[in-house]
Order: C-alpha cells, then structure tokens, then sequence
C-alpha cells in the first residue's frame, strides 16, 4: 500500500508539470515589425534596361519581385511623372512608344499590414529609338478621353544642314484641329543661329490635313544641326472610347532642305499614337 501512495503522489506530481509547462512560442512572423525577424518591405527590379543605359526600342519592360512571399506583398510603379499604380500583385510592366530622351523607372512594395518601403527602386535610362534626320511628335503617345483637348510638338530630331520644312499632317475624324502655333523664339531649333522665321500654315479641316511650311532667313550660320522643336498643334477629342488613333506626317509632302534650297534626306517620319479611353 506504502508504494501505492508513492506511485499515486509521482503520478500527480507529472500531470502538474505538464499542465503548468508554458506553451511553445508564437511562430516569428516577418512581416511584424515587433518580431526579432522582421525585415522591411523591398522590391528589387531583376529585369529590364539597366541603370544609365541606352535604349534604341520605344517599348520597354520591367520585372521585379519582393523580399517575402507574394501573399505577403503589393506593388506599385510609375514612369517619370505619371502617378504611382494602384497597388497590386503585379510583377511586370510594359511601357511603350516612349518619348527620345531620359526616364526614369521606380517601383516600391509594401506588406499587406501596410508598412511600405521608404526608398524605391529606381532605374534611370535613355531612349534612342528614332535615327535621324526625322520629324516626329512629342509626346509621342496620348492617352485621354473625348471632350478633353491635348497638345502634341513638332519635333526635328537629329538634323543636319536644316534651314527649312515643309509638311502635311494627316490626323483621325475623331479629332478636331484648334490651333497650329510656330515658334518664332528661341524654343525654335531653326533659331538655333539667330535670325526670322518664316512660315506658311493652312488647315483643311474637310480633308483633316495641316500644312505647314517653314524657314528660318538671316542665321549666322544659315543651317543648324541638332534636335529640336518647331512648333505644336492642339486638337480636340470629339468622340470615341477604346479608340487608337494616329497622327502621321505624309511621307509624299515631306520634305527638309538647307539653306541652299537642296533637299535633306528624312531617314523617319514618326506618327503620333492617342489612345481615346
């Protein structure tokens, strides 16, 4: 009976040590700034032009990916001065007809409990995709919606011994031309060297066609060589949803000569892309 009571008195002793014995940790959560594991939220861009490159393609594409599983992160992106993405899942997007010149990437990501990265990741680059000598619009791709107005550049990209233009712009039903202004300042690459502009402008609105002609008289020298604008036109949406249209240069009444009057190769005539939303 005396080894009863002991094996009686054991037994309980155990069952207390069991009940009381404290519950195994919490698993570390990563996401939780309060756990010793915690890391800050990082996206980390793994493919697409590198930083300070050059790029000779209009479209370019970015991928990135985060430091914690998918279900634990969002992402949001932008291009130059467009407004930052909705976040979401996304990995990967694709820009295209961009403008010639410097851009600049970044995407930043954050936890689903909303703590987000401080500083994006951030890829500066260059875009030469149009070979001169060529006349092109800037920007070279709208996005808007009809009853807006927008404004587009005419642009001589790259040009050598160039004194003058002549050209006729093609453009879409769903649009209206307001006005076509020529710079006479010195935002006018044919004042690159000094002296007068002269120009000639009609605007068919039956036939949706602008011709434009002009020169530059009195420039010391009397050519100029590089990139630079002419002028812009502002046209109206009339109509249209989920519409792409374009705005084009005719290649048969296109023509760059110098001051010579000798005509100067186009090697480009870049259209314009609105996108009607």
């Amino acid at each position: 009976m005396r080894y009863l009571y002991i094996f009686l008195i054991a037994l309980v002793f155990i069952s207390c040590n069991i009940v009381t014995e404290p519950p195994p940790p919490e698993r570390e959560n990563p996401i939780d700034p309060k756990s010793p594991v915690f890391q800050p939220p990082k996206a980390e861009i793994i493919d697409g032009p590198s930083n300070n490159s050059i790029v000779t393609e209009h479209t370019v594409t970015f991928k990135w990916r985060g430091n914690q599983a998918d279900s634990l992160m969002l992402f949001s992106y932008k291009l130059d001065n467009q407004n930052w993405s909705n976040w979401s899942n996304v990995k990967e997007a694709t820009f295209t007809y961009l403008d010639e010149g410097k851009h600049t990437f970044m995407v930043k990501a954050k936890y689903i409990n909303n703590i987000e990265q401080e500083e994006p990741a951030k890829v500066d680059f260059t875009v030469d995709a149009v070979k001169g000598p060529a006349l092109m619009f800037r920007p070279r791709k709208v996005e808007i919606t009809a009853g807006q107005y927008f404004d587009v550049e005419i642009l001589v990209e790259e040009a050598t011994n160039f004194a003058g233009l002549k050209t006729v712009i093609t453009y879409d039903n769903l649009f209206d031309v307001e006005y076509v202004q020529i710079y006479k300042d010195s935002v006018s690459l044919l004042l690159k060297n000094g002296g007068n502009i002269i120009d000639f402008v009609a605007i068919d609105k039956t036939n949706r066609k602008i011709e434009i002609n002009v020169a530059v008289a009195g420039g010391n020298p009397a050519d100029v060589n590089g990139t630079g604008r002419i002028g812009r036109i502002r046209f109206k949406v009339l109509s249209g949803s989920g519409e792409t249209k374009t705005i084009s240069f005719d290649s048969a009444n296109s023509i760059m000569r110098d001051s010579e009057n000798r005509t100067v190769e186009i090697k480009e005539l870049v259209q314009g892309i609105v996108v009607v939303r």
